[in-house]
């Protein structure tokens, strides 16, 4: 330890960058913990309306969520950013190996290294996510994200997550970096060269294997997958297949960069110097494209599965629902009689809603009161299994997803808490999936107005007689109900789908804004402590002729085609999972449409080549300040 600290204090610039990316790591974990602290803090409250919580507990599951995603990216990224520091440092530790250090005082050298820098990126994280909570917490208010603006709760719970939390990710990721750091020959303190073998260990090749392979087996699994099943897999692949793909990064990268600049070669010497460092620099090269893949792969393939899965709800309400008309009443129940008192008026299917708490843990979830008929005739309600006809003799039905999320079958008893009263039901049918149909858990209409203290009926599905003009009806209702919207069926299911895409969007800002940011600061940061290393070579390039203009586009080549070929990397993982998503949602329903969202998926191109390029450029011109080269 006392030499690990002094080698900090005295040779502090290569640390500066894993510095950063530790800081911002403990950052963004101080960040998520307060957030879901928040949310907690928040929903005790007194006096909050049923759907304001519902909003606050779909909130926790999605922090959750980005806390999973956050971990990843900073475990990722610190091992990276301290794989790139050892590779930078091999003439120094060949050095200590030459005057007789063992390769386990090396390893516990790098890990003591790797705890001095933690310790100080935990103190510098927790007081950046200690003041950057409260503008988080307002941007979240801002955006309408939160209901409510969440209160700013006390520090001390994410310090004491953040700081271990943090520091473990922190040795974790230097862990391999230390390992590879013993294997360091005493002979590399007298190489000159930065070439490095491109090679892949026994355990990089059993690791890149397994997630490869399991990740190809879910892929292959797909045709039978359900399409939630599949959406959650979108979700965890990404993750695998990258660690998988990171394992073989010395070899997939410069091969994949030096064949992207062959068209090249020929034209611009910048160019074949560049393809020539690319290559040869293989732990560079894989240091610098890990997390522009991690968050290419990851972000890519939840826009495209979540594209993908509004597709699939909205092809469900245009196959079932059987309504011609719906009316919107925006949290007001409507006049059921004067609905059925029209002459062209069959059927009228009133939504109504309510909360119980469902489980050991008493967790909430939304609950519908229905009348089997009328949902049938409004909605296209059916059972998948079972009959629905239970639910008039004090049964109960639950949705296909419910059964695969809650382990709950056909005959299985199932008890919800309505406040103080407790309902015993049966479940006697199982229905198909349609989220914006139906809940997941339905009950008897007179059960639901017996035992809930607040019941919301905002939406209302009409029936229309054999031979009945929809517009004509449409327009007598418009003109009675009018603090109501009444619409034609598809043009509420397109309201709808709009409103479930602006909502995908906001959980997507929340799912991987924060873990999006982490991520392109970590690749500025590889590619400016890798232009800084460098300066001998580039003062080399100099005294043999090179001009200033030659050394920058040699320095924007680079970048340019490292973050060329991890994005197409990742394109190809976004491409695959997608079509994993798609197929499992045709096999379900062949009408669903396809919809990929360009903006977004060029967005994060257009973001990742411009960060790269911009910390390129910013790292030859640095270098290029020095003068003449001596």
């Amino acid at each position: 330890m006392h030499l690990s600290r002094h080698t900090v204090r005295q040779g502090w610039p290569p640390y500066v960058g894993s510095a950063v990316a530790m800081s911002l790591g403990v950052t963004l974990i101080f960040l998520t913990v307060n957030l879901l602290r928040a949310v907690d803090a928040t929903s005790s409250r007194a006096g909050l309306a049923r759907d304001v919580k519902t909003q606050l507990g779909d909130l926790a599951t999605l922090f959750g969520m980005m806390s999973s995603v956050s971990m990843f990216m900073a475990l990722f990224v610190v091992a990276s950013t301290f794989g790139f520091v050892v590779a930078s440092r091999s003439r120094e530790l060949g050095l200590l190996r030459l005057v007789g250090a063992t390769p386990r005082q090396v390893r516990r050298l790098v890990l003591g290294e790797s705890l001095v820098v933690a310790v100080l990126s935990a103190a510098i994280g927790c007081g950046l996510g200690l003041l950057s909570t409260p503008g988080m917490l307002w941007l979240l208010d801002r955006r309408g994200i939160t209901p409510v603006l969440l209160g700013t709760p006390s520090p001390w719970t994410a310090i004491l997550v953040a700081v271990p939390t943090g520091m473990t990710v922190a040795l974790v990721g230097a862990w391999r970096a230390s390992r590879r750091a013993a294997r360091i020959s005493p002979m590399a303190a007298l190489l000159e060269s930065s070439v490095v073998r491109r090679r892949v260990s026994v355990g990089q090749l059993v690791v890149g294997v397994l997630c490869l392979g399991s990740s190809a087996t879910a892929v292959a699994l797909s045709s039978q997958l359900d399409p939630l099943f599949a959406l959650v897999a979108s979700i965890l692949v990404p993750e695998v297949a990258v660690i998988g793909l990171v394992c073989f990064g010395s070899v997939l990268f410069p091969l994949l960069a030096g064949w992207l600049a062959a068209p090249f070669v020929r034209r611009d010497v910048a160019a074949r110097l560049a393809r020539d460092q690319v290559r040869t620099a293989a732990r560079t090269t894989a240091s610098t494209a890990a997390p522009i893949l991690a968050i290419a792969a990851i972000a890519g393939a939840m826009i495209l599965s979540i594209s993908f899965t509004a597709d699939w709800t909205t092809a469900l309400d245009r196959e079932q629902l059987r309504a011609q008309i719906v009316i919107e009443t925006g949290g007001t129940a409507a006049p059921v009689k004067v609905v059925a008192a029209d002459p062209d008026v069959a059927v009228v299917d009133q939504r109504a809603i309510t909360t119980a708490r469902w489980g050991p843990e008493h967790e909430p979830t939304p609950v519908e009161g229905i009348d089997p008929s009328a949902a049938a005739a409004g909605r296209g309600l059916t059972a998948a299994e079972g009959d629905l006809d239970t639910l008039a003799h004090g049964g109960a039905a639950v949705s296909e997803s419910f059964v695969s999320d809650a382990g709950v079958h056909r005959g299985d008893r199932l008890v919800l808490h309505f406040g103080a009263e407790t309902v015993r039901l049966r479940v006697g049918a199982i229905v198909k999936d349609a989220p914006d149909l139906h809940e997941d858990v339905m009950v008897p209409l007179g059960v639901l107005h017996r035992h809930a203290r607040h019941v919301a009926s905002d939406t209302t599905f009409v029936t229309l007689r054999e031979g009945a003009d929809s517009a004509s009806v449409r327009a007598r209702l418009a003109s009675t109900l009018r603090q109501s919207q009444v619409l034609r069926s598809p043009d509420w299911i397109d309201v709808v789908d709009a409103r479930n895409r602006k909502m995908n969007e906001i959980g997507l800002w929340v799912l991987l804004g924060p873990s999006g940011v982490y991520a392109g600061i970590g690749v500025v940061n590889t590619i400016l402590m890798g232009a800084l290393q460098r300066r001998r070579e580039l003062d080399a390039l100099r005294l043999v002729g090179a001009t200033r203009s030659q050394v920058r586009r040699m320095a924007l080549w680079e970048a340019g085609l490292v973050g060329t070929a991890a994005l197409l990397v990742g394109g190809l993982v976004t491409g695959v999972l997608g079509w994993m998503v798609r197929h499992a949602i045709a096999q379900d329903v062949a009408s669903a449409g396809f919809t990929i969202p360009w903006t977004a998926m060029v967005s994060i191109v257009v973001t990742a080549l411009s960060l790269v390029l911009a910390a390129g450029l910013t790292g030859s011109l640095v270098n290029g300040r020095r003068g003449t080269p001596v």
